[in-house]
């Protein structure tokens, strides 16, 4: 729990929302260092020009646009995190249609 202007909160800084949409500079270092600066899918150290950062659970799905929703990832599972994303929503278009 945290304290804000004399109000008690269950908000952590990892549940802030952040608007917009795209992440700032300080997000983007937050989840690095976080995860200390290696891949959230395979552990692997993040290069500077090709690290992506991309929601753990999309907001489509019922994720939350905040810092503690948010992972960095190599080129490999950034790529693998899309297509998996991509079947589970044809996965429920095609439940939808039935």
């Amino acid at each position: 729990m945290t304290m804000e202007r004399g109000i008690l909160s269950d908000v952590r800084p990892g549940d802030v929302t952040i608007p917009g949409a795209y992440i700032t500079d300080e997000v983007m270092q937050a989840v690095l260092d976080r995860q200390c600066h290696r891949c959230a899918g395979c552990n692997a150290p993040l290069a500077a020009g090709s690290t992506h950062f991309d929601l753990r659970q999309p907001v489509i799905c019922g994720g939350a646009h905040t810092v503690g929703n948010f992972e960095a990832l190599c080129p490999f599972c950034h790529r693998n995190l899309m297509r998996r994303i991509r079947e589970r929503l044809a996965g429920m278009n095609d439940h939808r249609d039935k």
